[in-house]
């Protein structure tokens, strides 16, 4: 449990520097012209949309402990969190 709970964690932490490090400026800002590509519904899920994000991004879950229906929560999980932790970043 504490393990999953640590990979939740380092996995939200992943999405959301992944993300920031896509914007406009920065050294991933490449990755954004993806959404020309592959249209923003298919872009969100890369690093468009921080809680989409989640779906995508939670392989480490995958590698780790494998699809079991524990998956779904998870993913869910990170999206909250994800969610939640950019926008408290975001705020202050």
């Amino acid at each position: 449990m504490i393990e999953i709970l640590l990979l939740l964690f380092l996995n939200s932490f992943y999405c959301i520097g992944f993300q920031l490090s896509t914007e406009d400026g920065m050294i991933l800002s490449s990755v954004s012209k993806l959404e020309n590509y592959v249209g923003y519904y298919w872009y969100k899920p890369i690093a468009g949309c921080i809680t989409c994000m989640a779906s995508l991004h939670s392989f480490p879950y995958l590698l780790m402990f494998g699809f079991d229906w524990t998956y779904i929560i998870y993913v869910f999980g990170l999206a909250g969190l994800n969610t939640w932790l950019y926008n408290v970043g975001i705020s202050e």
